[in-house]
């Protein structure tokens, strides 16, 4: 084995023990040339002295990825734990088990069939067919999605042709973490397609219409209840006080909270463009938003400490990074407290449970905590949800929320087109799952599914006042 290897690796371990606070069981040198792969998520590597190959793996065939060095492989997560057959590493709050085998992933790897439009079908078909998790509860026969679309592809079919016929599939699973991306090389002649119909053009139209709703109901929202309105990251997480008694957060989502010091005075886009150029370039992003959301949480809950209650608004929050919604989280718990379990995908089974966990803030909010739901709460905005019924004095007060709960596992075909897919089952401590039910409040409104009609509904509430700040009002004024 290489020495910069060994050397590397103790290096790692040394620095995972001394500033993550983490417990190491291995520390002697051992040799990790071979191939690996991950419980659950369908990808490996292979360790050849100072490369590591990277690959997406399916039975139908595999992708091969960028190479690393060790470096810059064991320098993005947290070493938890490396053993001559075992590899534990940690990403936020993700957990990665990695095992050894005698598996040939190179092998799998056919580059001469990388355009092929069959080969492709087949890869992406096959990838769902044995890690994604929610066939069940979306009621979806996956086999005859086969019998459906695998006859309308030939060796002919076109790039766009394939596209479309992939984009449609995937939606009629109707899960909200699935996507696929579309390359550049596309977008025009996809605009003529996505464009040809009256229908797609009415649901652009809807979209655009909605957006701008959105943003006159969060501004309503503060311009009729707020006092001394602050902002994070330009805008994207809101705060300030209703009343001396009650606080209220506005999360418009759970991205953008990675804290870069970036100064203010830039307009908002280059504002954005410096920071998503830093996220790209962070030696692990997960890690900065969980330390950015701490930062700003551990000031948010100084300012309140004296407040009876917090409002936190999810109703308009699609998710993003469960980081912000367990370090969120931890800014209530005034306790050490299993909220959650998930599990990956395996084969027929899944992968053994992992116990998310909140952990008490070194500022915790004494107070009560509403957190207000919608139809459009969905993902870490629901993990966040989830999380907030072990906290005793806590209530849920809006519409059930969306019920779409996995991470976005990313695939690479081999063309090059990325994909994403559900292969996380998240449960409660009892064992629930609510994906395709969501998380019903504990005082219910009555809001729209679709999202302009839910921002017209509540823009023409706020004339009257905000259902769910006045619940809360009156609660805090008993």
């Amino acid at each position: 084995m290489n020495k910069s290897i060994v050397a590397f690796l103790s290096v790692i371990l040394l620095i995972s023990c001394q500033t993550k606070e983490k417990t190491t069981t291995q520390t002697e040198k051992i040799n990790l040339n071979g191939n690996w792969e991950y419980l659950g998520f369908g990808r490996a590597i292979s360790f050849k002295d100072t490369l590591i190959k990277r690959y997406h793996i399916s039975t139908a065939g595999n992708v091969a990825l960028s190479d690393n060095s060790p470096k810059d492989f064991f320098g993005y997560y947290t070493v938890d734990t490396v053993s001559v057959d075992t590899i534990l590493l940690k990403d936020g709050v993700k957990t990665f088990k990695l095992y050894r085998t005698d598996t040939d992933y190179a092998a799998m790897v056919n580059d001469s069939l990388a355009n092929d439009p069959e080969y492709n079908f087949e890869v992406i078909w096959s990838t769902f067919n044995e890690q994604y998790c929610y066939f069940k509860e979306r009621k979806v026969d996956w086999d005859a999605y086969y019998q459906k679309y695998r006859p309308q592809i030939t060796p002919k079919t076109t790039p766009i042709a394939l596209y479309l016929l992939l984009e449609k599939m995937l939606n009629e699973i109707g899960d909200g973490h699935i996507s696929i991306n579309l390359p550049d090389e596309l977008e025009e002649e996809y605009a003529k397609h996505a464009t040809f119909g009256v229908e797609n053009k009415e649901d652009a139209e809807e979209e655009d219409d909605s957006g701008v709703l959105e943003k006159k109901v969060k501004k309503a929202l503060i311009a009729n209840y707020v006092k001394d309105i602050q902002e994070y990251n330009r805008g994207d997480f809101k705060w300030g006080a209703i009343n001396e008694e009650v606080g209220y957060l506005q999360f418009s989502n759970m991205i953008g909270f990675a804290h870069y010091a970036i100064p203010d005075s830039l307009s908002k886009e280059d504002f954005w463009g410096q920071w998503w150029q830093k996220l790209n370039e962070a030696k692990n992003y997960h890690d900065d938003t969980w330390d950015g959301t701490r930062y700003i949480m551990d000031s948010i809950a100084g300012t309140f400490k004296d407040k009876k209650a917090i409002v936190i608004d999810l109703r308009f929050n699609g998710g993003g990074f469960d980081e912000v919604s367990v370090e969120t989280l931890n800014h209530f718990a005034k306790q050490q407290i299993d909220f959650c379990t998930k599990k990956a995908r395996r084969g027929d089974g899944f992968t053994e449970k992992q116990t998310m966990t909140l952990i008490p803030a070194k500022n915790v909010f004494e107070g009560n905590l509403y957190i207000l739901t919608s139809h459009l709460t969905a993902s870490a905005a629901e993990l966040l949800t989830l999380g907030s019924k072990v906290i005793p004095n806590s209530k849920i007060i809006g519409s059930t929320t969306e019920g779409v709960f996995s991470d976005v596992l990313r695939k690479k075909l081999p063309n090059g087109w990325i994909y994403g897919l559900s292969n996380l089952v998240y449960e409660s401590m009892q064992g629930v799952s609510y994906e395709n039910i969501g998380i019903a409040p504990d005082v219910t409104i009555d809001y729209p599914r679709e999202s302009k009609a839910l921002y017209e509904y509540l823009l023409e509430d706020l004339k009257d006042g905000d259902q769910a700040i006045e619940k809360v009002l009156a609660e805090v004024d008993k």
